[in-house]
């Protein structure tokens, strides 16, 4: 009698690994549709200090529209007292436009606590701030500062922010 219940015990305890795994498994994997991922630094208005930003547009690849989720981390050098993590989500759009013969795609996202609501889709995946007159900000303000690296649709953190 000793010997099946040890085997039972056995399989109970296998059956607890594998569930395990199998929960730990889902976590490496977006929960839906993913549009797209991004992240980047963003600077402070301080020496050495910036804004890590993680980006997920929520939705089929196809999709014009969704939900998005935000992850914000700032870094302050000088004084930690200031770092402070922050999650946002709202909505998200894109739209096309046509400007001098050549079509952008634009990304707007409607939420709290955004400090840049109006993205351009770029053809190599990055997202950078938008111009007024819809095209990508490829000065200072924009290119040098602010956009958004993708990541790989097979990478760890892919859709998990």
């Amino acid at each position: 009698m000793t010997r099946p219940l040890k085997s039972l015990s056995r399989l109970g305890s296998l059956a607890l690994v594998f569930a395990a795994l199998g929960t730990l498994a889902g976590c490496t994997d977006p929960t839906g549709p993913v549009f797209g991922d991004w992240y980047g630094f963003n600077p402070l208005p301080t020496p050495q200090g910036n804004i890590s930003i993680e980006l997920v547009l929520d939705g089929a690849p196809t999709a014009s529209s969704g939900s998005y989720r935000l992850h914000r981390q700032s870094f302050w050098a000088e004084d930690m007292m200031f770092n402070r993590s922050d999650t946002l989500d709202g909505t998200w759009t894109l739209k096309e436009y046509t400007v001098d013969g050549k079509i952008w795609r634009n990304v707007f996202l409607k939420g709290p606590e955004l400090h840049i609501t109006h993205y351009v889709l770029l053809p190599n995946g990055y997202l950078t701030p938008a111009t007024d007159q819809n095209t990508p900000d490829m000065g200072e303000s924009g290119w040098l500062c602010c956009r958004l690296a993708p990541r790989a649709r097979d990478s760890f953190g892919y859709g998990r922010v």
